[in-house]
């Protein structure tokens, strides 16, 4: 416990984790009463019946921050904005231009990002006008006149930018990540009215096996967070300063962090909503059974959670070869002197690393990919009655707590060697 008290103490005393907590809790504060302000045209409870008993509302739901049920300003959310940075991560393996661009350092990526920032806006009008059409269409919302359905438009858009803007601040002056920490807000949000339903229609036994499994699975997520190959780093006799140790690269199983999840789900979601969308709409009798089977394909439980599986392994080694850029690290490690033992300096460095990488991220995918279906099989195999949260939240979730944690440790150890500087 005491370690606890100084660990608090600790974080309170460091100024600048202190202005950054401050700050992300006046951004959930402000996030939280942007969801609540209703958009005029559309009935409280309509988008939830849209999507009640669906998988693909959970998808959605996830993806937008937990707000798209409450049909408020800011219900489309983050959707808009990952679609676009997913857009623009697979143009940039297609368009040489975009690809220099993320080469480029910090200037190449705040030009990335201002891309990102555009197409974000001509996606949340089309993604506000099916929403709207698919709803009018299943008879949940009437006929607006023109003015009435563009200015409702414009507040879902303006809403999904100022959500956007909201998650770039907290990635420049807050705790975590922006992107994942509105998620994650979102998520948490949901989680007591759930508990509290589920709770109630639940035995003795189901109660019990439901708080073993989320122990259990919680626990297991982070062991797997945490895990990492240290890979011994020398350094020349010229270089050392003081007879300084050999230090260590760390290269951990989920290098990549929780954005494949992010982003498959993402993925899974778009085509759900247009399919939505096209149902709504006066169609043939041909093509609407064509769009039914194939949204009655990827709304059928089993398809869905294989495709989630693919998807998140796709993306882990995709997001692996962002983040982690093994010739830039070989070649720094060159430049300063350092080696591997046993692997020679330059190109083989970087096979080397490259090599580590994708085997402990093949581990790494394999689990993330595993955990966001596991509520599901359970549930299938009626081991499992319902669940707090899906895999997929679940995942996030923890992620996210590690990533503060580490970025808090972080900045304390900073704060006590500048006391000795």
């Amino acid at each position: 416990m005491d370690k606890y008290k100084e660990l608090i103490r600790r974080i309170f005393a460091t100024e600048e984790i202190r202005k950054k907590i401050v700050f992300s809790l006046i951004i959930l504060l402000a996030y939280r009463f942007l969801a609540a302000i209703p958009v005029t045209g559309i009935p409280a409870n309509a988008i939830k019946e849209l999507f009640a008993g669906s998988n693909f509302g959970d998808l959605l739901s996830t993806v937008s921050g937990g707000v798209l049920e409450t049909a408020s300003i800011a219900a489309i959310g983050l959707s808009p904005y990952i679609n676009a940075s997913i857009i623009l991560q697979i143009l940039g393996t297609v368009i040489p231009k975009l690809e220099e661009l993320g080469q480029e350092g910090p200037e190449g990526r705040r030009v990335i990002s201002m891309y990102t920032r555009l197409l974000t806006v001509p996606l949340a009008i089309m993604q506000s006008f099916v929403i709207y059409s698919t709803l009018r269409g299943f008879g949940l919302v009437g006929q607006l006149g023109t003015l009435q359905l563009v200015t409702m438009i414009a507040t879902l858009t303006a809403g999904s930018v100022i959500v956007m803007w909201f998650a770039e601040l907290v990635s420049e002056s807050g705790i975590g990540g922006g992107s994942s920490f509105l998620i994650f807000l979102g998520i948490v949000a949901g989680i007591p009215g759930t508990l509290t339903n589920n709770l109630r229609i639940m035995d003795t036994f189901q109660k019990v096996v439901l708080f073993v499994v989320t122990i259990l699975l919680v626990a297991s997520v982070v062991y797997v967070s945490e895990a990492e190959r240290k890979v011994r780093v020398q350094y020349s006799r010229r270089v050392r300063v003081g007879g300084a140790m050999d230090s260590f690269i760390p290269i951990k199983l989920t290098q990549f962090g929780v954005m494949p999840v992010i982003f498959a789900v993402s993925l899974l979601s778009f085509p759900q909503l247009i399919g939505k969308f096209l149902l709504s709409r006066d169609l043939s009798d041909k093509v609407i059974n064509i769009i039914d089977k194939v949204m009655g394909l990827l709304e059928n439980p089993y398809f869905s959670n294989i495709l989630t599986f693919v998807l998140i392994i796709a993306f882990s080694f995709y997001y692996l070869t962002v983040v982690f850029k093994t010739d830039e690290l070989a070649e720094n490690l060159q430049k300063q002197g350092g080696f591997i033992p046993g692997i020679r300096p330059g190109k083989k460095t970087s096979e080397y690393l490259r090599a580590i990488a994708f085997r402990l991220a093949t581990v790494g995918a394999l689990f993330l990919a595993f955990i966001s279906i596991l509520p599901n099989i359970l549930i299938y195999l009626n081991l499992m009655t319902v669940t707090i949260i899906t895999g997929t939240g679940l995942l996030i979730l923890v992620s996210v707590v590690l990533d503060i944690r580490r970025e808090v440790s972080s900045m304390i150890v900073v704060r006590d060697y500048s006391r000795y500087l």
